[in-house]
């Protein structure tokens, strides 16, 4: 199924508030699915997953998550649908500080900002609960393969150092292919305008971690905020590797 099109944000964006530049830390509270995850087995063959050096594979929750907390600058309340960016630390709740959104890589680095921005209102559009769930969990992989995949074009997530192995779960053939299509035709599309790219980084990290999010650029109040957010596990939630753990994403 072909995404080639540029869906604007909905009306969604208006419930949800998004700190300026000017604020100099976000406290996150709450950490919620929405719609909803997919499960699946990710492979990262250099290792790492979750903190452990030698873990490889890892069942995990695949889609967009919600994060709900304070701007503390204006102590007005902030919502973000986010997007998981970091498998290598868990996600945690607690204080984070603003900054200029930069990877290392500025050509992943374009191609997340491209692949957020052009899907950004494909869930909403998805009609159904399980096809929300399934946009949900296709954007996700997307990122994922994106960020942590060796090079920068051929990205495929059955193949490479990267992958999503579609055995366990309910990650099912139709949300893989469709992640995989978004891959596959990112390059051809226009580099979305509208938002502002932003990184926070906790200020006392239980696991060093950082998270990335996009937000509604002005004077586009209606485009909703998006957020990549570091590796989703909470609490005791990663304990067993057999155990899913909050993922996004």
């Amino acid at each position: 199924m072909g995404f080639k099109r540029f869906l604007a944000g909905t009306a969604v964006a208006a419930a949800l508030a998004v700190p300026s530049m000017a604020s100099a830390s976000i406290t996150i509270s709450s950490i919620a699915a929405d719609p909803g995850f997919r499960t699946g087995r990710v492979s990262y063959t250099p290792g790492g997953i979750g903190g452990n050096p030698a873990n490889t594979v890892q069942n995990l929750n695949i889609g967009r998550f919600k994060l709900s907390g304070v701007d503390n600058a204006t102590m007005k309340a902030v919502t973000f649908e986010t997007y998981c960016i970091d498998i290598f630390n868990y996600l945690h709740t607690g204080t984070f500080e603003i900054q200029t959104f930069a990877l290392a890589d500025a050509t992943k680095q374009a191609q997340v900002q491209k692949l957020l921005g052009h899907t950004a209102g494909f869930i909403d559009a998805a009609g159904t609960l399980a096809a929300q769930k399934d946009t949900s969990a296709a954007i996700q992989m997307a990122v994922w393969e994106i960020i942590n995949e060796a090079g920068t074009s051929g990205y495929s997530l059955g193949t490479g150092q990267f992958r999503i192995d579609g055995s366990y779960g309910t990650v099912n053939p139709a949300a893989r292919s469709m992640a995989q299509d978004y891959l596959d035709t990112m390059a051809g599309w226009a580099q979305p305008s509208g938002y502002g790219y932003r990184m926070m980084t906790a200020l006392n990290p239980q696991t060093n971690q950082r998270q990335i999010f996009l937000a509604a650029g002005v004077p586009e109040p209606s485009a909703w905020a998006l957020l990549i957010a570091g590796f989703g596990a909470v609490g005791s939630a990663m304990r067993s590797r057999r155990r899913p753990a909050f993922a996004s994403a």
